[in-house]
């Protein structure tokens, strides 16, 4: 799944859900964190999984900026991933690295060489008990595996899923083809007699209408979810700046837009597929015991509005010869 999520980090996004919550990981999403980064120790590691463009990494430096602690936080995914030049150049106690390519379920990591195992919507897409195994080898005796996983109900699952839900509509197929039909009949567009000679071209006319009762279907089946998807801006793009392209540029812009469309689907899909809902949670917590892990703490997070947000579960390994 990593061409289409190196994709997705490469245009800069800070998040894995596009733009379902504004403003990154803030509110409870960060406050949540503080009081685990707070108690890490001098020369700490810390290792962050599915970190894409390391938010995470770098909020445990914000986090630790007012003490003198020094440590190092790796983040690891399996995309391609790099932190911005601003943050990478910033010379403070809390180095950050990012590994690409790397797979939760096998971290180059010695055994017991970590303090704190973290992940914000990124370990749920993993073979979570293969990774959950992985954790346990890698993290020391009384370190700390805390998690922010995506709830089956939360805004951020249901704003997606409508999006899904919206592109996978045949209009939206129907919609992009159309635009493909009319660059074609349109042909060369370089002045205002050519938009003179389009507008009494019973073709182009033709298709328009098509496009525009296309565009109102969509929009009458879920108007957020439309927008949301990014359709209508392509469209808009289409018919303002790309009217005097080339036919074949507008063509490849429509190549461009049915490969976004394409990559939106396996990245939602795998979203979906990715959250836990009540039952899922139970079977993970049982693969606890048997990884030496002891649970401390576990309860869905919600925003000011009280929609849900998110799972969230801190647990601990415990050391050899101890009783679970």
């Amino acid at each position: 799944m990593n061409n289409h999520w190196s994709e997705y980090w490469q245009q800069g996004h800070t998040t894995s859900f596009g733009d379902a919550l504004v403003g990154n990981y803030e509110g409870i999403l960060k406050s949540i964190w503080q009081p685990t980064f707070m108690a890490l120790q001098e020369g700490f590691t810390a290792v962050d999984i599915g970190t894409g463009n390391g938010s995470l990494p770098l909020l445990i430096r914000e986090s630790l900026s007012r003490t003198n602690i020094k440590g190092q936080v790796i983040g690891v995914d399996l995309a391609e991933v790099k932190l911005a030049e601003k943050d990478e150049c910033e010379q403070q106690n809390i180095k950050i690295s990012l590994l690409s390519n790397e797979a939760s379920e096998s971290l180059p990591f010695a055994t017991e060489s970590v303090d704190l195992y973290t992940s914000q919507f990124g370990f749920e897409y993993s073979d979570v008990e293969q990774s959950i195994k992985e954790a346990s080898r890698v993290l020391k005796e009384n370190g700390k595996f805390s998690l922010v996983f995506h709830h089956a109900n939360s805004m951020i699952l249901n704003r997606n899923r409508n999006i899904l839900q919206l592109i996978e509509q045949p209009q939206a197929a129907e919609l992009v083809s159309c635009l493909n039909e009319i660059a074609i009949a349109m042909g060369k567009v370089s002045s205002p007699g050519d938009i003179a000679r389009i507008k009494q071209d019973v073709i182009c006319e033709r298709i328009r209408q098509k496009i525009n009762e296309l565009i109102k279907s969509l929009v009458l089946l879920d108007e957020k979810a439309t927008h949301d998807s990014q359709l209508m801006s392509f469209v808009a793009q289409f018919f303002k700046e790309g009217l005097f392209w080339p036919v074949e540029k507008k063509q490849q812009f429509i190549e461009f837009i049915k490969l976004q469309m394409e990559t939106l689907k396996l990245r939602l899909t795998e979203l979906v597929k990715a959250s836990f809902d009540e039952e899922k949670l139970a079977q993970f917590i049982i693969l606890f015991k048997k990884n030496s892990l002891s649970l401390n703490e576990l309860k869905v997070l919600k925003n000011e509005q009280n929609e849900v947000l998110a799972w969230y579960l801190n647990a601990q390994k415990i050391p050899k010869g101890v009783e679970l």
